[in-house]
């Protein structure tokens, strides 16, 4: 199927295909009249991923480098987090605050939960009875290497 880049960014018709490849093509009030073979805005399933990677290469460097940033904040964080715990334990200080922050203590403790998979395989009739569905929005999933 060929798509066409101007659907992606929205079309009065709702469709993500090319017009002249599209089924309503014939009845169809507001279809473009570029030949598909000099369209600079078809592309095919095949290249989409090359094209897109060029089309946002700028985004796509950006979060990758917010991404790599973000994890090595988020790792010096939780470092700096376990020094502060162990010093808060050490001089038995329960809470503290400064301008900008208030820090707590939260003694260590245990939590009960409940193991889905297995639940699911022993009684099903349960899990299906208390399982409930949430609508999630579409997402990027990003792994730092």
């Amino acid at each position: 199927m060929i798509k066409c880049k101007q659907a992606i960014e929205g079309t009065e018709c709702g469709r993500t295909c090319c017009c002249l490849d599209c089924e309503q093509f014939d009845t169809c009030k507001i279809k473009c009249s570029d030949p598909k073979e000099a369209c600079e805005y078809a592309f095919s399933e095949e290249n989409a991923l090359a094209l897109m990677q060029s089309d946002a290469k700028e985004i796509i460097n950006a979060i990758s480098d917010l991404t790599v940033a973000k994890k090595q904040i988020e790792d010096r964080e939780k470092e700096m987090r376990s020094k502060l715990v162990e010093a808060m334990e050490h001089y038995g200080v329960k809470s503290f605050e400064n301008e900008v922050v208030k820090f707590t203590y939260i003694a260590p403790t245990t939590r009960t939960t409940i193991d889905s998979a297995k639940l699911k395989k022993d009684l099903p009739d349960v899990a299906a009875k208390y399982s409930k569905t949430s609508a999630v929005s579409a997402s990027v999933k990003i792994t730092v290497k």
